[in-house]
């Protein structure tokens, strides 16, 4: 088992299964010195990026070599290789890891959840073998069984504010507006559509769009809303760094019922990413939706 972070990005993580294959060595003035361990990783994925330093052909085969750290002790440095010999490992070691099958013992549990931990490793219930079986070893924090009792008497009008507003105020006379900041519509479009609550909004205004050209494709339509939208290029007349900086952008979708139109052009305002509509029916109004 490794004992140690190699390469996280690669998952050669502590706690991490392989086979020692081969321990390969060299002679350094007549005395043989390991130099480096084959290792057969369980996870076959793992350390791709590790594999084929030895002569010979391509293999599946993990290769590592000593670690350094420095010790408490001024001037003492520990060079070793960073595994051990494991037929087993701790729970705590196993937080994260999949398995397809496992032999859990419930004999050493001290702490709520860890049976949880030890037993959702694995894959399937035919894949899991328990020994030591104590009931009572299974339990939970009484902190988090007391949260989830709470979580069951939360309001819905707190959960869902704007469904509350919508269903007691009179929706002839009022138009519901909703903002938000997208982070980027086109990564975040199937957020928007299936979000409990923006789907309320008679308008909805949407900035940093990271929208580019003047294609719009049919995915970032939203089924009942008419679409307006302004880039970033287009917002900025004298200041051509902020015309060219990637990102910004902002959008406004309309319900379809509601007729509105934009204004192309307000007077004195330049160099600003906004977008203003007049709203002619069912009423008069004008919404403006201005970032920078």
């Amino acid at each position: 088992m490794l004992t140690r972070n190699i390469d996280v990005s690669q998952g050669l993580v502590n706690g991490s299964f392989s086979t020692l294959v081969r321990v390969i060595s060299s002679e350094q003035n007549g005395v043989a010195h390991v130099t480096m361990l084959r290792l057969k990783m369980d996870d076959e994925t793992a350390g791709r990026n590790y594999r084929n330093r030895a002569p010979g052909g391509p293999d599946n085969l993990v290769y590592i070599y000593r670690a350094e750290e420095n010790m408490k002790q001024k001037g003492v440095v520990r060079r070793q290789f960073p595994i051990k010999l494991a037929f087993a490992c701790t729970i705590h070691k196993v937080q994260g890891m999949t398995r397809t099958s496992a032999v859990v013992s419930l004999k050493h549990i001290f702490e709520p959840g860890m049976a949880y931990v030890a037993v959702s490793r694995v894959t399937s219930l035919s894949g899991l073998h328990i020994v030591d079986m104590d009931e009572s070893k299974i339990y939970a924090n009484s902190q988090i069984t007391a949260a989830l009792r709470t979580m069951r008497q939360v309001n819905l009008d707190d959960m869902m504010p704007l469904l509350k507003i919508t269903q007691t105020v009179n929706g002839h006379d009022t138009l519901t507006i909703v903002h938000h900041n997208t982070e980027g519509l086109p990564c975040h479009v199937n957020d928007i559509k299936s979000h409990h609550e923006l789907c309320l909004a008679d308008v909805l205004c949407l900035t940093e769009t990271h929208l580019q050209g003047s294609f719009v494709a049919d995915s970032l339509h939203l089924e009942g809303y008419t679409m307006f939208k302004r880039n970033r290029h287009l917002s900025y007349t004298n200041v051509p760094q902020m015309a060219n900086k990637r990102g910004g952008g902002v959008a406004v979708y309309v319900k379809e019922h509601i007729q509105a139109r934009e204004k192309q052009y307000v007077h004195d305002v330049t160099d600003l990413e906004f977008l203003a509509l007049k709203v002619e029916a069912p009423s008069i109004k004008m919404a403006a939706e201005f970032y920078r």
